[in-house]
């Protein structure tokens, strides 16, 4: 008779790690964070490179955590100011405009580590060329706001992604450039994201309009 076989339950993916909808950092805490990531020197690449990666990607966790140096690097040595990801869950790969800080720090990063390109970019705990884990970037999240003097229940993982996001659609109010930049397919999903609402219920205005 085969043994039983023991079904092994596995942690949900959020155990540990804030949900919801948080706050997007302002320009001044970006310069804020990025400034204390720079001032630790070459202890500070990794976190540095990381977090202006997610600031300018605007990707979700699980696809900026399995990024690969060949997504970023061109193979004469530069990198990328534009790159194509393939996000998770079914959706249309997204492109990404990457800044010159942010292709600065991944520069020094990748020299540092001597990471190769088919390896990830930011690895996690251990031995092996493994992603880092959601919730270890949740953590590393949390050390950089209250470094910042912030209050870390007001920020998540998709407190960076919704950053640029908005700071874009305040400057231009152009809600279908950020649509694509977030890579949904509806513009609806896009306005609930970001904690848009409307004013009135669309078909209710079109009704109130004869032509």
């Amino acid at each position: 008779m085969a043994p039983k076989k023991i079904a092994v339950r596995r942690q949900p993916w959020n155990k540990g790690i804030q949900v919801g909808k948080r706050d997007g950092l302002t320009p001044i805490q970006v310069k804020q964070i990025r400034s204390l990531l720079m001032d630790r020197g070459v202890a500070g690449l990794r976190d540095l490179a990381l977090f202006s990666t997610a600031i300018d990607t605007m990707l979700h966790g699980q696809d900026l955590l399995k990024l690969t140096v060949g997504d970023v690097k061109n193979r004469n040595g530069s990198i990328r100011p534009i790159i194509q990801v393939a996000q998770q869950r079914g959706a249309p790969p997204v492109r990404c405009a990457l800044s010159k800080v942010t292709a600065k720090a991944l520069e020094e990063w990748i020299a540092a580590s001597d990471k190769k390109r088919t390896h990830y970019l930011f690895t996690g705990r251990g031995a092996g060329d493994r992603p880092m884990a959601l919730r270890q970037f949740s953590r590393l999240l949390k050390l950089w706001i209250i470094e910042a003097g912030l209050d870390p229940s007001r920020y998540s993982i998709a407190s960076l992604r919704r950053t640029k996001a908005l700071h874009i659609l305040k400057g231009t109010g152009d809600l279908q450039t950020v649509r694509a930049l977030l890579g949904h397919v509806q513009i609806e999903s896009t306005a609930r994201y970001l904690g848009l609402r409307t004013r009135a219920d669309p078909i209710e205005v079109s009704q109130s309009f004869e032509i």
